[in-house]
């Protein structure tokens, strides 16, 4: 981001929590940074509106989001940018920032610029201390991350009714004013308070529920608007779910920076980059210390083994979401867990490989319960009726497999567990 922009107002479309950590960081910097409000029925309308009808559901509601707060009184296109990182491929997610400056334009605003930084040089070169920045947004997409998972480990079992939201609000607010503050100490101590705040819930675990594993496109794994709150549905049907997480689609950004930098044999970037992901394994590890021990499965695999899961299925460099969901999809099977839920926008090209993958992969592992949710604009999935039909599926694969580990094992843990970090 230049000097000049940096005199503007940066606004960030609230995708999901971790867009307000992003936000704050920015601030830290001394960038104007406004996040905004949460996608709506009316945000969705405004980007139907706009929009041609041919594009995937998470940009209408981008699209509706800062239209919106541009028809408010007193916004001024001239001092105000729109953050909209961006990446290559041939997923459309990479057009969205060149579909915008049109709708822009046609909007009268032209004088509004488009910042987005891409996901083929892992988000580098964002803002006049562009180290610094892209430290702290780590940090609290991170935290975000750990609280989202701690959050979904204790809200399915609480005794109180709404405890596990209520406590989650509070320390995301924390972490965003810690990450604003500008130091991984502040962050570190609002997670270790977080975790001792849910460590102290009142929960019933005595009947485990069976652990869902949710992959798919990042905008609706995140947007609770957007994929109807599913994983509350899932809860609701008697589940647990483990969401793949934000940092999990940075860390693979990395992956292959380094992947196509040896292929072309330039050794300064492929150092460069290995420089930068060893910096953030050993920041999230030092940010998952202070909750590790309030999470039953505070460690994930890296996204190396993730590629390695594919390999017998599908080359992994040919890159998109559907390759990290397939991975992961693969490492929640062989840990135990008792269902995977693909979820993705309608005529998702990513989530399309996927679905059409997941007959194979399931037959090498012992036929997993397996979901496929695709999401229009125009809303309906059906989905309370499939997941429930999900949701028995996913009971039998737990007991059955309960069973089977009980008659192999006495010393064996009949329940799921998840892998180490590598």
């Amino acid at each position: 981001m230049s000097t000049t922009t940096r005199r503007k107002t940066v606004f960030i479309p609230r995708m999901c929590d971790h867009a307000l950590t992003v936000g704050a960081a920015m601030r830290a910097q001394g960038t104007r940074a406004e996040v905004l409000p949460p996608p709506d029925d009316e945000t969705l309308g405004i980007g139907l509106n706009l929009c041609a009808g041919r594009e995937c559901s998470p940009c209408f509601t981008c699209t509706g989001d800062i239209i919106r707060r541009a028809r408010q009184p007193g916004f001024d296109p001239a001092t105000s940018v729109l953050l909209m990182p961006t990446t290559a491929g041939p997923c459309r997610f990479g057009q969205y920032s060149t579909l915008l400056r049109n709708v822009l334009d046609e909007q009268g605003l032209g004088d509004m610029e488009i910042a987005s930084p891409s996901g083929e040089n892992s988000y580098r070169g964002f803002s006049d201390h562009p180290g610094k920045l892209r430290a702290l947004m780590w940090e609290g997409v991170v935290a975000v991350d750990l609280l989202q998972k701690l959050l979904h480990e204790y809200r399915p079992y609480e005794g109180d009714a709404g405890s596990a939201d209520r406590v989650y609000a509070r320390h995301l607010d924390l972490v965003v004013e810690a990450t604003e503050a500008g130091g991984e100490a502040h962050t570190v101590k609002s997670l270790r308070d977080a975790a001792t705040a849910f460590a102290a819930l009142p929960v019933d675990r005595s009947e485990p529920r069976p652990l869902i594993g949710l992959v798919g496109e990042i905008y609706l794994r995140f947007n609770t608007y957007s994929n109807q709150d599913v994983v509350r549905q899932v809860e609701n049907a008697g589940g647990e779910v483990t969401v793949a997480t934000l940092m999990e689609w940075l860390y693979f950004t990395n992956w292959q920076a380094k992947r196509l930098a040896s292929s072309r044999g330039a050794h300064t970037e492929f150092l460069k980059v290995s420089l930068v992901d060893l910096y953030q394994q050993r920041a999230e590890h030092r940010l998952l210390n202070a909750v590790a021990h309030a999470l039953r499965y505070p460690h994930e695999a890296s996204v190396a083994q993730l590629m390695s899961n594919i390999r017998p299925y599908y080359e992994p460099m040919l890159g998109t979401e559907a390759v990290l969901s397939m991975g992961r999809a693969i490492e929640y099977a062989r840990n135990g867990l008792s269902g995977i839920l693909n979820i993705m926008p309608f005529s998702c090209m990513p989530g399309i490989i996927v679905a059409g993958m997941a007959p194979q992969i399931r037959a090498d592992l012992d036929n997993v319960p397996w979901l496929d949710v695709i999401y229009a604009a125009q809303g309906g999935t059906n989905i309370q009726t499939r997941l429930e039909a999900f949701m028995h599926q996913a009971h039998q694969f737990q007991r059955r497999r309960s069973a089977q580990a009980s008659r192999n094992s006495h010393d064996r843990p009949a329940e799921h567990s998840l892998s180490p970090l590598t």
